[in-house]
């Protein structure tokens, strides 16, 4: 009688083969979808790390030029042009 009973409460009520399959390929398109993304993630972090570099770059000769700042450790030098 137990027997029956759980044959029964697995195989027809669960859908225990069945069931199992399907959320394993639920599990197996996530995985691969988490892939994806982490592939585009890391494209994007290239992406910013690019544009940080070059807006900072930009931003760096700006404060050269404008304000005549100097990075620690650096020597200014001025040269001027005489009149003759």
């Amino acid at each position: 009688m137990v027997l029956a009973t759980l044959i029964r409460q697995n195989f027809f009520i669960n859908q225990f083969p069945t069931s199992l399959i399907n959320k394993q390929d639920g599990i197996d398109q996530r995985i691969q979808a988490n892939q994806t993304l982490d592939k585009q993630n890391a494209i994007k972090r290239t992406e910013l790390k690019a544009e940080t570099a070059a807006n900072m770059e930009i931003l760096e000769s700006q404060a050269r030029y404008r304000f005549g700042l100097i990075k620690k450790g650096e020597i200014y030098y001025q040269i001027t042009p005489q009149n003759p």
